[in-house]
């Protein structure tokens, strides 16, 4: 009898004790800020913490300096380039990952390397009007490292048939 007394009562302890909070004050525990670390951690950052908050103090912030391009009214078979200028606003490397369109009609070009905080850089969105009658509305999404992951850029315009 004592010694299942003993063995519940040490069981009872170590449930107790194991299960109070730790209550540190360690300096790592005060840091506010996530800083990423290793070879790829530049580019790979997931904002968001375990309380669904985002921490934006380390992201790369894609900010368009126009994001919508009206190319007015053309000849059926044309083909319209535009350049998209965008800025990485953010703190961290900014990394375009893909971009398309849902049409192969608009065709995109986006810079493979990573972008610095504060760096410029281009979209080329092409569009080919063969075959495109009458108003058309391009939209290409983007995918990169950002808050939320992807954006858009939209060509659009109308297209007359060839006389």
């Amino acid at each position: 009898m004592k010694i299942r007394t003993l063995l519940l009562l040490t069981i009872l302890g170590c449930i107790t004790w194991g299960c109070q909070s730790d209550n540190s004050t360690s300096e790592d525990a005060k840091q506010d800020t996530f800083e990423p670390q290793g070879d790829l951690a530049d580019l790979v950052y997931n904002p968001v913490r375990s309380d669904g908050t985002v921490d934006s103090s380390y992201l790369p912030i894609l900010t368009w300096e126009a994001d919508v391009y009206d190319f007015g009214t053309i000849v059926e078979g044309d083909v319209i380039t535009k350049d998209f200028t965008f800025t990485n606003t953010g703190t961290a490397p900014l990394l375009i990952i893909n971009a398309s369109s849902t049409c192969g009609c608009t065709i995109p070009e986006w810079p493979k390397d990573p972008i610095a905080p504060k760096g410029t850089g281009t979209i080329k969105v092409k569009f080919n009007s063969m075959d495109k009658r009458g108003d058309q509305n391009k939209v290409v999404t983007i995918f990169a490292n950002t808050f939320p992951n992807k954006s858009t850029i939209t060509i659009r315009g109308t297209v007359d048939i060839k006389n």
